[in-house]
C-alpha cells in the first residue's frame, strides 16, 4: 500500500501535471520533444529524441522502456501494467491502445479487480498506425507495419505488415 502511495505522489501525480500543462501547446514536432523531455525521468528507461504529442495516457509509466527517435501519436493509451519495451525509432499512430492487462471472469461476471498481465515488445523501426489495438503477451518485431485498426493478438514476425482483426500477415515489408 505504501509503494502504490509514493508511486501516485512521485510518478502518476506529476506525469499527469505535466500531460495537463503541456496541453495548451499544438502538436508540433517542438511540443512534442517538450512533452518528452519532461516525460522522460518517470520512465523505467527513456532513450533521446521522445516525441510524445497531446492526449496520451500512460499508466504504470514506470514499468514502459522507449528507444530513441520514438514518436508516440495524440490520444494513445498506453497501460503498462507488465513491461512495455518500445525499441529505436517506433511510431505509434493517433488513437492506439497497447495494453499489458486483461480482466478475469469469475463466475461469468468480468471482475474490476483481478486481472493477468503480460509484457509487450514492439521492435525497432516499426510503425503502428492509428487505432491499433496491442493486447498483453505480444511481441512485434523489427520493420514491421501494423495496420490502421488492427487488433494484435499473436505474435508478429520480423518486417511484415498485418492488418484486421484479429490481426494477420498482409505481406512482407521490404526496405
Amino acid at each position: 500500500m505504501i509503494k502504490k502511495i509514493i508511486r501516485v505522489l512521485f510518478i502518476d501525480i506529476p506525469v499527469h501535471i505535466i500531460m495537463l500543462i503541456t496541453s495548451v501547446l499544438p502538436n508540433l514536432r517542438f511540443s512534442n520533444k517538450i512533452r518528452g523531455f519532461f516525460l522522460r525521468p518517470f520512465f523505467k528507461k527513456a532513450g533521446k529524441n521522445l516525441q510524445i504529442a497531446s492526449g496520451v495516457i500512460i499508466n504504470h509509466i514506470h514499468n514502459v522502456t522507449i528507444g530513441n527517435n520514438v514518436y508516440i501519436a495524440h490520444n494513445v493509451w498506453i497501460n503498462g501494467t507488465a513491461k512495455i519495451n518500445i525499441e529505436d525509432n517506433v511510431k505509434i499512430g493517433p488513437y492506439s491502445v497497447i495494453v499489458t492487462s486483461e480482466h478475469k471472469f469469475n463466475n461469468g461476471e468480468v471482475s474490476n479487480d483481478e486481472y493477468t498481465s503480460a509484457p509487450i515488445f514492439i521492435g525497432k523501426g516499426t510503425w503502428v498506425a492509428s487505432h491499433v489495438v496491442i493486447t498483453n503477451g505480444i511481441s512485434i518485431g523489427k520493420g514491421c507495419l501494423i495496420a490502421a485498426g488492427a487488433v494484435v493478438t499473436k505474435d508478429v514476425s520480423d518486417n511484415v505488415m498485418v492488418g484486421g482483426v484479429p490481426a494477420k500477415f498482409i505481406k512482407e515489408v521490404t526496405r
